[in-house]
């Protein structure tokens, strides 16, 4: 009875713990005194009410008691970066999640497009053309999202019913909007800072540094991520982690 008891409290705990809402990281001394501030004030603000539970259906991190983590690329497509990603992470026996802009899948982007999901990855949606959504109204936002999904289930045969906010630019209207229409908001527990760091080394670091348990990881198709990319997959899987695609790391469907 009494290894039952403490089996029941080992159960819950780990439980628990597999629900936990990470804060999100991502830190360099490349990256300057004011825009370290600004990050510090984005992510409370962002993460707060997603763990009060004032925001639902926004995901951040997924099971903490697993060593398994997924990485995720935003803003693609274009003629040359992705291209370069997807054939690191075809070296590498890895699955990535591209949130993509409809505005920019025209003519050879296109190609790439199909090329990304033909070869396993996830093709989900990163709005028609990059507004912070925080700034729209109901209508804007939804306009903004449906388009893309749409481009995108022309060229995929599937309409992405996950979605990353430009900027991670979400308020309650943003939501609950796109709440009411079935898509779920995927956010990031990683900032690799590629966005803002030009130097790959330090966002290998960083990166490498602040790994944990069920992280989602932030990356862009941009150069700095291409040079940097081979040495944090070669690293994290030295460190005993597990790339999974995003929705089999969150048990989630990726398409409607």
């Amino acid at each position: 009875m009494k290894k039952l008891f403490l089996f029941i409290i080992f159960s819950a705990a780990v439980l628990a713990n597999s629900n936990l809402v990470y804060d999100i990281r991502g830190a360099s001394p490349l990256v300057d005194a004011n825009m370290s501030q600004f990050l510090d004030n984005w992510r409370t603000k962002t993460v707060d009410p997603i763990k009060s539970g004032e925001y639902q259906n926004v995901i951040v991190n997924a099971d903490t008691t697993k060593k398994n983590i997924a990485l995720t690329f935003d803003d693609a497509p274009d003629e040359n970066n992705t291209y370069k990603l997807l054939d690191i992470l075809k070296d590498h026996q890895v699955k990535g999640a591209f949130f993509m802009i409809g505005g920019t899948m025209v003519d050879a982007n296109v190609t790439v497009v199909k090329r990304a999901y033909r070869e396993g990855h996830l093709v989900l949606n990163h709005t028609l053309n990059h507004p912070r959504l925080s700034n729209l109204d109901e209508s804007g936002v939804i306009s903004q999202l449906d388009q893309a999904a749409t481009r995108i289930e022309s060229i995929t045969g599937h309409y992405p019913i996950l979605y990353r906010p430009p900027y991670g630019s979400i308020n309650p209207l943003v939501v609950n909007a796109l709440n009411a229409h079935g898509l779920t908001t995927v956010l990031w527990s990683l900032d690799s800072l590629d966005w803002t760091l030009k130097d790959p080394d330090a966002v290998v670091d960083n990166v490498v540094a602040n790994i944990r348990n069920g992280d989602i990881i932030l990356m862009h198709r941009n150069p700095t991520s291409v040079a940097a990319l081979p040495r944090v997959i070669e690293k994290l899987t030295e460190m005993g982690y597990t790339f999974l695609p995003l929705d089999e790391l969150l048990g989630i469907k990726p398409y409607r």
